[in-house]
C-alpha cells in the first residue's frame, strides 16, 4: 500500500511539474504554487495538505512568503526545511528586487515608494529604518534604526550622523510602518521630522523624505512636517525630552 501511495503522489508530482513546466505559475491556484514549492523539502510525501494549512493558517500565498519563520514552523506539517525553504525563496526574492530597484538613481517618487515596500515585506509592525544616499541619489546603504514601538529621540540625530559618514552619505530617506493600515501621522512623526530635518540639515545631510508604510502603501510626511503647526508641545520642549510614537 505504501507503494502504491508512493506512486500516486510520484505521479502527481510529475503532473504538476509539467504543467508548471508548460504554463507557468500563472495557471495555478495559490496552494499549488506552494505545493510545488513544498517538493523541494518534502521529497516523498504529499504536499497537497500542507500547502492548504499554510494558506488557510496565513490567508494568502503572499502573506505565507511573508511569515517568519517561527510561525511557520506551528503549521502542522511544515519542518524547519520547509520553513526554511520557504524563508529562503521569498528573502532571496526580495533581495534580487531592492537590489535592482537601487542600482539606478533613487531619483523619482514611485522608485522610492517601491523600494520602501519592497524593504517592509515581511518586517514586524513598528520597525523604523533609514535609506542612506550619496550625492548621485544612489543608494549606498539601508538600516533599521529601532524595532520597537518607541523610540527615544535622544542622540537620534546623532545615529544618523553616524550612519551617514561611515557609509559617505550626504541624503537619507526615514521610514517607519503602521501595524494598524491608519495612514496618518502622528503629533510626535511630524514634530521629530522637523526637528531631525533642521538638525541634519546644518550637519549638510539632507532628509529628502519620511514614509509612513503599510504593506503596499506609502504616505510621504515630509512636506506635511515643515509645514505642520504641530499643537501640543511647549515651546521650551527639546528633541531630546520627545518620545516618537508608532501607531
Amino acid at each position: 500500500m505504501a507503494n502504491a501511495n508512493g506512486n500516486i503522489h510520484k505521479d502527481h508530482r510529475k503532473r504538476l511539474t509539467a504543467r508548471y513546466d508548460k504554463y507557468g505559475l500563472a495557471s495555478f491556484e495559490e496552494h499549488n504554487i506552494l505545493e510545488l514549492l513544498l517538493f523541494h523539502s518534502i521529497p516523498r510525501a504529499d504536499t497537497n495538505g500542507i500547502a492548504h494549512e499554510l494558506i488557510n493558517t496565513f490567508g494568502s500565498l503572499y502573506d505565507v512568503m511573508c511569515a517568519p519563520y517561527e510561525e511557520l514552523l506551528r503549521v502542522k506539517g511544515v519542518g524547519p526545511a520547509s520553513a526554511s525553504l520557504i524563508r529562503t525563496v521569498a528573502d532571496t526574492a526580495r533581495e534580487a528586487n531592492l537590489r535592482k530597484i537601487a542600482s539606478v538613481p533613487l531619483d523619482d517618487y514611485p522608485r522610492l515608494a517601491m523600494y520602501a515596500t519592497e524593504w517592509f515585506l515581511g518586517k514586524q509592525a513598528g520597525v523604523v529604518a533609514v535609506i542612506l544616499l550619496n550625492d548621485k541619489n544612489l543608494i549606498v546603504h539601508t538600516e533599521t534604526l529601532s524595532s520597537s514601538h518607541t523610540i527615544r529621540s535622544a542622540s537620534y540625530a546623532n545615529t544618523l550622523e553616524t550612519l551617514a559618514s561611515k557609509h559617505d552619505a550626504c541624503r537619507l530617506v526615514l521610514m517607519h510602518n503602521h501595524a494598524n493600515g491608519v495612514m496618518k501621522p502622528s503629533d510626535e512623526d511630524l514634530y521629530l521630522t522637523e526637528q531631525l530635518y533642521h538638525i541634519l540639515r546644518e550637519k549638510n545631510i539632507t532628509i529628502l523624505e519620511h514614509l509612513i508604510v503599510y504593506k503596499f502603501d506609502c504616505l510621504p510626511i515630509l512636506d506635511q512636517a515643515l509645514h505642520a503647526r504641530v499643537s501640543g508641545f511647549p515651546v521650551a520642549l527639546s528633541p531630546e525630552e520627545i518620545t516618537f510614537l508608532l501607531e
